[in-house]
């Protein structure tokens, strides 16, 4: 199995932390009327700058967990500390407003600006106009934005996916330690959800913030989680431990059956994009000479050119005899053009080459500029690696629990080969 400090982006190493951690000391819930407690006898230490998945069956407690943090619920007993601070004894409203806060939808004040939504707290907080503005925004441009097109748009003039970045933005105005995201992107399409885990990753890298995010979905903790809380009912801890030591070694047998089925795509998702041999691309701003860029690409054995804006990022992806049927570079945008992050899954970057019957796609960083492309035969190789090296482990356990039964009733995950390397070719 990979080793997980091998997927550690470049930009990850040696980032500055500026998460506090948070430890859950004996925390119960019970609500009045309840014969059993929400959550019985809670603890849990989450280390300064990890992201921590929770997730869990419904009436796990998942979600009452994580509103006790911020005492959205009042633990009915117990301490909860964020970095050496016990912030049970805190005043509630003080307490939240040091703790960013994301729910399903952004939860964005209908009525008010994108910027007048993200500076909320911070004019609690009295900032000056000058600071909150440079702070709006950075980070508009952090979270993908551009501040120009969006800083004054309302709620009801974005989509869910852009509705649901200002709510990351708004949720980091006022620089707090610890963010806790409830759902967050449970109400957005699966290829925006896809860009929304990646940009949060990005965040992450940059920020090393202390995260908390409940999910119902195994393979959206395995790709967000240092760490992931499996939580059965009562809000009893069934493993507390990096995906890859889940997946490998599920403490319980509910943990066993609760990955169940999902194990297999959860073990591909261990393998990111940047993991995988890219190829470099030409790159090309609007109007520049077709015949300048042409000759450019060809120098460099490349049969296409991404043509990009001023930051970098991809606009559309033409082969060179599309580029130089025109005298400069076309203003064009692909609104097809597949792109992952360096932190996407193999999985990630198999869906939109799917979803947009491509035979490659366009690798960005943390700010969405280029930095090479991946085509679907690379991918494939590194998939049939894991699922022969998933078929020898599931193999081996099911003749462990099952002996004496034919192992030809496994059941086996056939891939397609795709020659195309880029759509046209």
């Amino acid at each position: 199995m990979t080793d997980r400090t091998s997927l550690a982006s470049p930009e990850s190493q040696g980032r500055t932390v500026t998460g506090a951690s948070i430890r859950l000391d004996g925390v119960v819930k019970q609500y009045r009327g309840q014969s059993k407690p929400a959550v019985e006898r809670l603890d849990l230490q989450i280390e300064a700058g990890d992201i921590v998945a929770f997730v869990g069956p419904s009436g796990c407690g998942k979600t009452t967990t994580l509103k006790m943090i911020n005492r959205l619920i009042e633990p009915s007993q117990g301490r909860i500390y964020i970095g050496d601070r016990d912030v049970t004894s805190e005043n509630p409203d003080n307490l939240r407003q040091s703790i960013g806060y994301v729910i399903q939808s952004g939860g964005l004040f209908p009525h008010w600006s994108v910027a007048k939504n993200i500076g909320a707290i911070p004019r609690v907080l009295r900032w000056d106009k000058r600071r909150i503005a440079e702070r709006t925004e950075y980070l508009l441009d952090l979270v993908g934005l551009d501040p120009g097109t969006f800083a004054d748009r309302l709620p009801k003039d974005m989509s869910g996916g852009q509705q649901q970045r200002v709510g990351v933005a708004r949720a980091l105005a006022a620089d707090p330690p610890v963010l806790l995201m409830d759902e967050p992107f449970g109400a957005v399409d699966p290829i925006t959800r896809v860009r929304l885990q990646d940009s949060l990753i990005a965040i992450q890298h940059e920020l090393g913030k202390t995260i908390v995010i409940v999910t119902h979905d195994f393979e959206e903790a395995t790709k967000l989680g240092d760490k992931v809380l499996i939580l059965s009912e009562g809000g009893h801890v069934e493993q507390y431990a990096s995906p890859e030591e889940i997946l490998a070694n599920p403490a319980t047998p509910f943990v066993e059956e609760f990955v169940g089925s999902g194990a297999t795509l959860a073990h591909l998702s261990l393998s990111r994009v940047r993991d995988v041999e890219h190829d470099t691309v030409t790159t090309a701003q609007v109007g520049e000479d077709s015949a300048e860029v042409v000759a450019r690409a060809r120098r460099a054995g490349h049969r296409w050119i991404v043509v990009v804006d001023d930051l970098g990022r991809p606009r559309a992806w033409p082969t060179l005899e599309e580029a130089a049927s025109k005298p400069q570079i076309s203003d064009f945008v692909d609104r097809r053009l597949p792109v992952v992050a360096r932190s996407s899954t193999l999985n990630d970057a198999l869906d939109a080459m799917l979803a947009t019957s491509q035979g490659g796609a366009l690798i960005s960083d943390g700010r969405g500029a280029v930095v090479g492309a991946l085509t679907i035969r690379s991918v494939m190789e590194v998939i049939r690696g894991q699922l022969a090296e998933v078929r020898d482990d599931e193999t081996d356990s099911y003749i462990e629990h099952s002996e004496g039964t034919s192992t030809d009733e496994m059941p086996v995950i056939v891939l397609a080969d795709d020659e195309a390397e880029r759509p046209d070719d």
